[in-house]
């Protein structure tokens, strides 16, 4: 049986950043259950890997903004470019910034960061307990037991890189309350009456969206199976049921296009692409005419453009999902420490809480956020 001061369960991007800032005198074990470290980091970002964005906040987040907070504050956009100097970087739209090279060189920094802590890989915890303030973990060849213990198993989002849902598990062990868990930065699928939107496969533009009290811009994917892109991902954080809106023409008003008197068609009048366009008039039961023949109704009903409501049927769920809404409780953690309220020197950081960022670096850095305000905590 081997004694550790910290033990960190998941060599994620949260574990490793954990162990980056962990006091170099505490005694530090990374457990990973799988075969590799940083699995999710390696191959985000179509493997550049989307490591943080300019525009760090708590409003990009589903969350207790007051417990996302404190986090976002000790470990800013700024911080996180200084710990990963060296590394080639290129800036995106809104903020985005990506690697110009491999992921792997994210994940090469993080395992050098976490140097002074010892690492077991393929080694998944079949037991935890904990008894006279202290933790006792048992897998399947090891026994180890530590004063405090981190939670950084992740979620379930992305099982094909062997994501599981064990940091939740842990969780109840200790009396927590887990929020139902959802696909989250996923495509939508579509009810019967959107399905014109199928045969637009492939068709990508700018679109605006409303869904709760959120208003997006970015660009939409049709697609066979449903809708996706950046501005469908998004969405798909904030939306639980119900109505979305669409503007499909966020650029313009078709109401100056009507006051023009053009004899040009809708098809032509309207910048954006035809086969769109043809499937939506035939959506909404309207001819292809020209705009200064259009009748009051026709117009009425040319005007959904900008506010095109729809119920989606649902998601393509966690396999096609980059993160996941709901997880430990964040009433039952400090969120200055990371601590749980329900028992001493149990941490929990990263993925597994219930805070989700939008696309665009927000997750990644949520983690690396979390992991170093819990670090801070440790000593």
């Amino acid at each position: 049986m081997e004694k550790f001061d910290i033990i960190i369960l998941g060599g994620g991007a949260a574990g490793l950043m954990c162990a980056a800032f962990v006091p170099a005198h505490l005694k530090t074990l990374i457990i990973e259950a799988s075969p590799n470290l940083g699995k999710k980091v390696r191959i985000s970002g179509g493997g550049k890997c989307n490591i943080t964005n300019r525009f760090i906040s708590s409003k990009f987040y589903r969350g207790d903004a007051k417990f996302i907070t404190p986090s976002l504050e000790g470990f800013t956009c700024k911080d996180s470019l200084e710990f990963f100097s060296g590394i080639s970087l290129e800036e995106r739209d809104n903020g985005k910034l990506f690697g110009t090279k491999s992921a792997q060189l994210f994940v090469d920094r993080l395992i050098h960061g976490a140097k002074n802590a010892k690492i077991i890989l393929n080694a998944p915890i079949n037991t935890l307990t904990c008894k006279d303030e202290e933790f006792l973990l048992m897998g399947e060849k090891n026994t180890f037991t530590c004063k405090k213990l981190v939670v950084a198993c992740g979620s379930p989002a992305w099982p094909q890189v062997g994501a599981r849902d064990s940091g939740y598990q842990i969780a109840k062990t200790f009396g927590h309350t887990i929020i139902t868990p959802s696909p989250a930065l996923v495509p939508l699928t579509l009810q019967p009456e959107q399905f014109w939107m199928k045969s637009l496969s492939g068709i990508a533009f700018e679109v605006g969206a409303k869904v709760a009290k959120f208003d997006f811009k970015d660009a939409l994917l049709f697609s066979h199976r449903g809708l996706s892109g950046p501005l469908m991902m998004d969405v798909s954080l904030f939306w639980d049921k119900g109505p979305i809106s669409l503007d499909f023409y966020p650029q313009g008003r078709v109401e100056k296009l009507f006051k023009s008197g053009s004899k040009k068609l809708i098809s032509s009048a309207l910048p954006l692409p035809k086969r769109f366009v043809k499937a939506f008039l035939d959506a909404m039961n309207l001819t292809d005419k020209p705009l200064n023949s259009l009748t009051c109704k026709e117009k009425e009903a040319l005007q959904s453009l900008h506010d095109y409501s729809f119920a989606p049927a649902g998601t393509l769920g966690f396999a096609k999902s980059e993160a996941v809404k709901g997880g430990v409780n964040t009433d039952e953690i400090d969120p200055i420490t990371l601590e749980s309220k329900l028992q001493k020197n149990l941490y929990f950081i990263g993925e597994v809480l219930d805070v989700t960022g939008c696309l665009g670096g927000y997750n990644l850095h949520w983690a690396f956020a979390s992991a170093k305000q819990c670090a801070r905590n440790l000593g």
